[in-house]
């Protein structure tokens, strides 16, 4: 690979590279997924002469069979005819916001953008409906519709003060210089390298996005394959597979590490005759018994499984059709989420247990090592997206939580949180004084309607008054509180009642907990 090239280009030539297409964003990365307001700091970081970053591409021949295509709107079709081009490794969200607000506003109304003179400030908007000191920033490099928008704002009253931001903000986008690194003579090991190391300050792309690429072929197109996946487990345990996920599960059908460097060999493996089909087919049975298996644990997502290394352990299990039991599974997954065994695994780590289970061993996967704290729940609030907490909410669904006011089942509904007790209640409980009222063993589950009443309901009622109105309603209060670790002794210190429940749920799944809680 040659030293990268970098070079200060003018906004204007960046402009007519891609409206020839010497200049390219390739199927395999990402779809534009900014939104008003990314588009809106950009166009004023330009305006302030702030710099926006450098953009990184990867100069090619167009015989060089890498590609499966390339991305347009608001980017034009690609000219076969351009026998050399650059691809967009990094930046293709600047450059699509760039060009689709600069050149092809009719692209996605998002690109439709004014600068309103008198407030010095960008609006998103369509031309047709600006006023007359309101600047189409897809004019700035069209000098006849430029011409236009000066003719309009120098008939305004205050067109004197306003002509002159108009032509500071023409001149500052058409001197502005984007910092661009080009590589050229990379063969793909350097490529998939420079993914691997490459650290943006915008949306950066993987190495794993990279596959996408490296996998095509006219007959077999990955990304449309992924597509397949996603909407066959619509409304499953595995709803919101991603394809960082699916390729991981891919390199592992083919008997692949998940390092970068060996995932590229799949690109090798798509030449074949028959090209990647028997891995893909192996790959959606396996996904299909993971499915199944968390099916079991009622989650209902991909989200609720914490650990992204738990979810390729659990199709590598079921790729190999291991001698492994669906109930010693479940112990391991309950025991891994609440040990956090497997936080900041690196991918060496799960390529190392992967291959002992192609070679049949498959106890390493099983061993959690990291101990469980029987007050575990006692000591972490709840944090959006943490293990422990997903762990949680998903423990309270598999055993059957109903909501405490009217007994109602929680295992199809969303859940909201309530409180036991309040802040000012659990006051020297812990030193999370910020946080103590959202400590794990202090949130129930409640249906929308039981939420809202206990809110009101738990200001002047004690937790044996609710008991007792749940009584009334519903004539089986025990079973109900039950069902999310609550028992009749519900006069006890909030510290101890907080206690005891943490151990009572956990030993439901752990329960060899029981023993080291005496």
């Amino acid at each position: 690979m040659d030293n990268p090239e970098p070079r200060a280009q003018y906004l204007n030539i960046v402009l007519r590279q891609i409206a020839r297409t010497a200049l390219r964003i390739p199927r395999f990365q990402r779809h534009f997924v900014w939104d008003e307001r990314d588009v809106i700091e950009l166009l004023g970081s330009i305006q302030r002469g702030y710099p926006i970053g450098s953009i990184l591409t990867w100069r090619v021949e167009a015989g060089d069979n890498y590609f499966s295509g390339f991305r347009h709107d608001p980017f034009p079709v690609a000219d076969d005819s351009v026998a050399t081009f650059e691809v967009v490794l990094d930046g293709a969200q600047r450059l699509s916001s760039l060009y689709g607000c600069l050149r092809n506003a009719e692209a996605n109304p998002i690109y439709q953008v004014v600068f309103d003179a008198r407030s010095g400030t960008f609006l998103h908007g369509p031309s047709a409906l600006a006023d007359p000191w309101q600047i189409p920033m897809d004019s700035l490099f069209d000098s006849r519709r430029f011409l236009d928008v000066q003719a309009a704002i120098a008939d305004l009253e205050d067109g004197e003060e306003l002509l002159p931001r108009a032509l500071e903000l023409y001149s500052t986008f058409q001197d502005y210089q984007i910092p661009i690194i080009a590589i050229s003579n990379a063969v793909l090991e350097d490529v998939v390298e420079v993914f691997r190391r490459v650290n943006s300050s915008g949306t950066p792309l993987s190495s794993v996005d990279f596959v996408r690429a490296l996998t095509w072929q006219s007959s077999f197109d990955l990304e449309e394959t992924f597509d397949v996946f996603a909407e066959r487990y619509q409304g499953t345990p595995l709803e919101g597979i991603t394809e960082d996920f699916l390729v991981r599960c891919l390199s592992i059908a083919a008997g692949l590490s998940l390092d970068a460097r060996d995932v590229r060999q799949l690109k090798t493996l798509s030449n074949r005759p028959d090209g990647l089909t028997r891995e893909i087919s192996e790959m959606q049975s396996a996904l299909d018994r993971v499915a199944d298996f968390l099916a079991r644990l009622q989650v209902r997502g991909m989200r609720e499984v914490p650990y992204d290394v738990q979810r390729l352990l659990l199709f590598s299990l079921k790729l190999y059709q291991s001698p492994v039991t669906d109930q010693e599974l479940e112990e391991w997954f309950w025991r891994s989420t609440f040990a956090e065994e497997h936080q900041s695994k690196p991918e060496s780590y799960v390529t190392r247990l992967v291959r002992e289970m192609r070679a049949g061993n498959y106890a390493p996967t099983l061993e959690v090592r990291k101990v469980i704290e029987p007050d575990l729940f006692v000591k972490r609030s709840r944090r959006a997206g943490s293990a422990v907490a997903t762990g949680f909410d998903l423990l309270l669904r598999n055993a059957g939580a109903r909501s405490l006011l009217s007994g109602d089942s929680l295992m199809e509904a969303d859940a909201l949180h309530g409180l036991l007790f309040s802040r000012s209640e659990l006051t020297g409980l812990t030193s999370e004084a910020p946080s103590r009222a959202g400590l794990l063993a202090n949130l129930v589950l409640l249906s929308s309607a039981d939420a809202d009443e206990w809110r009101v309901l738990r200001r002047s009622m004690s937790l044996s008054e609710l008991f007792d109105l749940c009584n009334d309603r519903t004539s089986q209060a025990s079973e109900v509180w039950e069902s999310q670790g609550l028992g009749a002794a519900l006069d006890e210190s909030p510290a101890f009642l907080l206690w005891r429940r943490s151990v009572a749920l956990l030993t439901r799944q752990v329960p060899e907990l029981s023993s080291r809680a005496l």
